[in-house]
Parts: C-alpha cells; structure tokens; sequence
C-alpha cells in the first residue's frame, strides 16, 4: 500500500487561543479509523489511526500505552507520504485477523483517551 492514511501528528495544530486546559480539549478532540494489521508473530505491530483537533489550541499527543504489548511509542514513518503511528513491540501474542483491543493515547493536559483498535487483514483498513 503505497499512501499511508494521514497517521497522526505528534502536534496537532489549529489556531490557538489563550484559555485554560480543561475537559474541552477532551471533547475537542476526535480520534477515528483506529486499525492494526494481523501479525503471525509477537515482535511488533503498528497501529494507525487518524487524530482531528476541533479545539483551538496545539494538543500535543505525548504517549500510548497497551496492556497487549512491552512498550508502546509514538513512531515516525519516513516513506512518501508517511507520517506517526504508534509502534507496539514485545506483544503478549500475535494479532489475529477480526479480533480488537485497547489503546490508551496520553495527551498534553494530562488526560487520556482510550481507543479500540480493531485488527485487520494485510491489506490494511477497508
């Protein structure tokens, strides 16, 4: 699959405005096409997904955790057309084909939001 989907940005960027953080940026803040494609083996995974910051401030994603791997970091694909995805390395077991679990993005502000990730074919998101 030569384009990637518009991943994630380590920034996410509107116009800013001078207001305190608060469970607006929460609200604010939308997370969807959240996928993994299937592994056959246990050393690492990347998951994708699209952020969209309806707030007017710069929300930094600052981290993910998931309970199915090791460690879990913010990684940068250097391709045409890349951009961030979350790596997960050391996993719990392979990803299989139709299963699902959780992710937990950590953004500036210190709040947190919890993502299903949902596991696909190699072909990626359809």
């Amino acid at each position: 699959m030569k384009k990637l989907f518009a991943l994630m940005m380590i920034a996410l960027m509107l116009p800013t405005a001078a207001f305190a953080h608060g469970d607006d940026h929460k609200e604010g803040i939308e997370v969807s096409k959240v996928w993994a494609r299937k592994t056959s083996r246990t050393v690492s995974a990347a998951v994708y997904l699209e952020i969209k910051n309806n707030t007017h401030q710069m929300i930094e994603l600052t981290g993910a955790s998931a309970a199915i791997a090791n460690m879990t970091m913010i990684h940068q694909s250097y391709e045409e057309d890349g951009g961030y995805h979350i790596m997960l390395m050391g996993l719990s077991q392979p990803l299989e084909e139709g299963g699902v679990f959780p992710v937990t993005l950590e953004f500036e502000g210190q709040f947190e939001r919890e993502v299903i990730v949902e596991i696909t074919g190699i072909m990626g998101l359809k």
